[in-house]
């Protein structure tokens, strides 16, 4: 006798294993596809940081006499002693400043990101601080100058021997700390860029200084300053 055509549509004993096979082959497709994308992942988030030591000196209201005239000086020096040549524009630095009288104890200066803005008695200034140290580009740069731009913190490159700063005379005019809002207003000179209410700094109080390498997000270089 003839089977019945039914029957072959009806019997689930064939069809069991060829879509027992199919689940398995689609759920390891799947597994392969989450592998890959985590190690994806984690190969873009493991950015090696650079290595460097720095020496970094804060120094406030010394005197300097130029000429006739005397004035009141403070400045930041920071200089790298030994390591990689680091673009500042992979780089960040995080000051705080604990004497506060406020909340806003924290500075941070981006690179790329103009930050002074202030006026040294004879022209109005700006650019981003700490400018480049390098005797041979000129000690400080001004982004309304056109040949000053590769000065500006983010347009330059570090390696040993090479420092940057940022200052402030007593002519410079600058900004006024705002404790409420924990920026300045109406500009800021480059002490004032570098470091919240940098007014209430005093000889021997102590500040931090802190080195980001931004693609890695880890921090090379971190110190408790005392200021001179």
């Amino acid at each position: 006798m003839m089977n019945d055509p039914k029957n072959i549509f009806s019997n689930s004993k064939a069809t069991s294993p060829v879509i027992g096979i199919m689940l398995m082959v689609v759920v390891t497709v799947i597994l392969a596809a989450a592998v890959s994308s985590y190690s994806s992942g984690m190969m873009k988030s493991t950015e090696v940081a650079p290595t460097a030591m720095f020496d970094v000196k804060v120094v406030k209201d010394l005197e300097e006499v130029m000429g006739d005239y005397t004035y009141i000086k403070s400045f930041i020096v920071i200089k790298e002693v030994t390591g990689d040549s680091i673009p500042t524009k992979d780089l960040k630095i995080v000051t705080v400043n604990p004497n506060t009288d406020c909340n806003f104890t924290t500075m941070e200066i981006l690179p790329g990101v103009e930050n002074a803005d202030f006026n040294n008695g004879w022209s109005d200034k700006n650019g981003i601080v700490p400018f480049d140290n390098n005797p041979v580009n000129g000690y400080f740069g001004d982004s309304t100058d056109e040949g000053s731009l590769s000065k500006n913190f983010g347009n330059y490159t570090l390696r040993p021997g090479v420092s940057m700063v940022a200052d402030q005379y007593s002519n410079y005019v600058g900004g006024t700390w705002n404790p409420d809002t924990g920026e300045y207003e109406n500009g800021a000179t480059g002490m004032q860029a570098m470091f919240a209410d940098w007014s209430s700094i005093d000889e021997g109080d102590f500040v931090t200084v802190k080195i980001v390498h931004i693609p890695s997000q880890k921090v090379i270089f971190q110190q408790n300053v005392e200021v001179m």
